[in-house]
């Protein structure tokens, strides 16, 4: 959220009148409008208060005061969870990471220079996007650039969408946190909603965190092949058949994430009326590539029905939406997601923000949730730092998972 090139310290003039650096105070939680824990100066500052050890020494280690936190949160009881996930956590995978907007750029950068040279005389270098690197609006521009002068320009662009789509054909490392995370998240009472996850990635790396996790995925596709799409499945669900009807009440079978694909998948693609999950689809993948006709594609199937099913699941009383990775850069997703927080009054946002300067940026949030701060909770730190705090709930595991222990 914040400029990495933004310095991250400040100069300051010792008494011995030589010019030193005095590190700003980094903000590490922001929770009901307080810059709850802190560090500056290497010392922790928790609800503005400077933490000392039993032997009065100033505490300079943030992690036991994370650790609390968010076992704190996650102890609190929400009757419905939802989960967005974006690029941010598809990087956390290990050795196998997946490439932020800088690394795309650098990837599709030859490929960009060869449309520069096309349609000069436009001078794309002097253009802010390519300025900042910004992929998006350069796909932007380009595309509105050809339709207005017919440039010939389709091979670089069919090869940029190769780039971005091999960029996004991902393994799940081994140290990746995804399965971890989500046997810790769906951790619930079996008469409990399903934890709801939608992510704007393209990857699959959830839904190979769930198959070796023994999880059943109910994602719009249906369960026999081939497997074409449909809202109604997400209606579906799967329960304990015998134990339902003995308790008169829906009891749910454990290990069952409801995944929604809000920008499409590398496995799906048009099969002519049918939308179809497979492997090997290459570049008839049904995704919405970077640009700015992606908000128009939004409102196409399957797209309309994930983003939908978003609103709506933010609509719900008691609802806790957990946001990792996500820049807020998506207007169509930020909006719902701000319009949610202004009209629910029991929907809590927790926001999990890494970024180069190790700070969270308040002053950038608080533009975004204008007067609804304090229904905002914001957390520096990584996917994988996050997740090994989240605690195991025991009471509700299934047995399954504690033989994996």
């Amino acid at each position: 959220m914040m400029d990495p090139e933004k310095e991250t310290t400040e100069e300051i003039i010792s008494p011995s009148n030589q010019a030193v650096k005095k590190e700003e105070k980094k903000v590490l939680i922001y929770h009901r409008e307080q810059e709850y824990l802190c560090q500056k100066d290497n010392i922790i500052l928790w609800r503005g208060q400077e933490q000392k050890d039993d032997n009065a020494r100033p505490i300079t280690d943030p992690e036991s005061y994370f650790q609390k936190f968010i076992f704190d949160l996650f102890s609190q009881h929400f009757e419905h969870v939802t989960v967005l996930t974006a690029a941010g956590t598809s990087i956390d995978n290990g050795e196998k990471k997946g490439m932020g907007r800088t690394g795309l750029w650098d990837r599709c950068k030859e490929k960009l220079l060869s449309i520069k040279e096309k349609i000069d005389p436009v001078k794309l270098e002097d253009k802010k996007f390519w300025i900042e690197q910004n992929l998006e609006d350069a796909l932007t521009y380009i595309i509105s650039y050809q339709s207005l002068c017919i440039k010939d320009i389709d091979s670089e662009l069919n090869e940029i969408k190769k780039i971005i789509r091999e960029s996004c054909t991902l393994e799940l490392d081994s140290n990746a946190p995804h399965e971890e995370f989500l046997r810790k998240i769906t951790a619930r009472k079996v008469n409990s909603s399903r934890v709801q996850l939608f992510t704007t990635n393209y990857d699959t790396l959830w839904e190979q965190a769930a198959s070796h996790a023994g999880f059943t995925i109910i994602d719009g596709f249906s369960f026999s092949h081939p497997r074409k799409f449909s809202g109604r499945y997400f209606d579906m669900d799967i329960v304990n058949r015998e134990k339902t009807r003995i308790k008169n009440e829906d009891n749910f079978v454990p290990n069952v994430i409801h995944l929604y694909k809000l920008h499409g998948s590398l496995d799906w693609r048009q099969d002519e009326e049918d939308i179809i999950q497979s492997d090997n689809v290459e570049q008839n993948a049904l995704v919405i590539y970077p640009a700015s006709n992606k908000y128009e594609i939004s409102y196409k199937q399957p797209y309309f029905e994930m983003m939908s099913r978003f609103q709506q699941a933010l609509r719900k009383d008691n609802v806790l939406l957990l946001i990792m990775g996500f820049g807020f850069q998506d207007m169509h997703i930020k909006n719902i997601i701000v319009e949610a927080v202004k009209q629910n009054p029991s929907l809590h946002i927790v926001i999990l923000d890494y970024n180069p300067q190790k700070s969270i940026d308040v002053i950038d949030y608080k533009n975004i949730f204008s007067g609804a701060m304090s229904k905002v909770t914001i957390i520096f730190g990584t996917f994988s730092f996050f997740t090994k705090y989240i605690p195991i709930n025991r009471v509700y595991q299934d047995d399954i998972y504690e033989k994996d222990l």
